[in-house]
């Protein structure tokens, strides 16, 4: 997570719960503090231009941008763009992200399509949610869609089994 702030507390308590591992980067020392978070999670103080040196990408790695300082999220945004993660869900509204991305065009950096497709702003399910914890639990649940490749509808709107039944399915054992 891009942010050490309040709203990102309950993001990170869920995220444990789930089992995924964390980190929380932001550049402000006053907020990044590990006694903030869950044990185990990660706490960097960090400048945007080294925040990446010591996370390595992979298909299970996904961002948030939370600090609530444009300029913080514009330069991660900048870091992150060529580097494809699964997801980049940028807090806060659309005009926001369509703001950052000008900015970024502006200096050269135009992202394709496929760059854009991990873009998400504003982050999250529209569930409705507007508490800290609503807001932390509408983007888990986007990001582990996207991970899925779901959408995140109803299960009562799937016409499909949920689970097929080859992977539900009780092996028979010959006892005796």
């Amino acid at each position: 997570m891009i942010g050490a702030g309040n709203d990102v507390v309950p993001l990170i308590s869920m995220a444990d719960i789930l089992g995924w591992q964390t980190t929380v980067i932001d550049g402000r020392a006053t907020h990044a503090k590990a006694e903030r978070f869950v044990p185990g999670c990660q706490v960097r103080v960090s400048k945007p231009e080294k925040a990446l040196d010591a996370i390595t990408l992979d298909d299970q790695t996904v961002f948030v941008l939370m600090t609530h300082n444009y300029n913080y999220d514009l330069a991660m945004l900048r870091a992150l763009i060529g580097r494809k993660p699964v997801y980049i869900g940028s807090l806060g509204p659309k005009k926001k992200l369509d703001r950052m991305l000008d900015e970024l065009k502006k200096e050269g950096l135009t992202p394709g399509d496929s760059e854009r497709s991990c873009l998400y702003g504003p982050s999250g399910l529209d569930i409705g949610a507007e508490t800290p914890e609503e807001i932390a639990l509408s983007i888990l649940a986007e990001i582990k869609a996207v991970m899925a490749g779901r959408t995140g509808q109803s299960l009562r709107n799937n016409r499909e089994v949920i689970h097929s039944r080859s992977a539900t399915a009780i092996e028979k054992v010959k006892l005796g």
